[in-house]
């Protein structure tokens, strides 16, 4: 029950984070280069990601849990090694190939540590 009510927290906390980082940060830059980016609704794209961020949140969790993360060191220390691994390759290949602004790239790839770090503070505070 503590993993699902730190998912509901780290859920909630994201999508702030995501709004802040994805969204606001830098906003001007991403008509700069209007091909890059779909037509259509924001509304769905929205709530899109916010399922990707439910499941690897999910993950995050679930990874904490097996390897037995106590404290905020640890804690913290996975966030980063995670954002290390996977987010923050992935953030910089995607601005080294793609047309846009390398702004946007510093902004996601920040914005995909904030959610690391946000899912583990919610497992360390809910969890335990």
């Amino acid at each position: 029950m503590r993993v699902f009510l730190a998912l509901i927290a780290a859920t909630a906390g994201i999508s702030l984070s995501d709004w802040l980082f994805f969204g606001v940060i830098f906003h001007d830059e991403y008509m700069r280069t209007p091909e890059m980016w779909r037509a259509g609704p924001e509304s769905r794209k929205i709530a899109g990601s916010m399922v990707l961020a439910v499941f690897g949140t999910a993950a995050f969790l679930a990874l904490a849990h097996r390897i037995g993360v106590h404290g905020f060191g640890p804690a913290m220390a996975l966030s980063v090694l995670v954002w290390l691994a996977a987010a923050l390759p992935q953030t910089v290949t995607n601005t080294l190939y793609l047309k846009y602004s390398a702004r946007l790239g510093v902004s996601h790839a920040l914005g995909w540590l904030a959610r690391l770090v946000i899912a583990a503070a919610a497992y360390v505070l809910i969890v335990g």
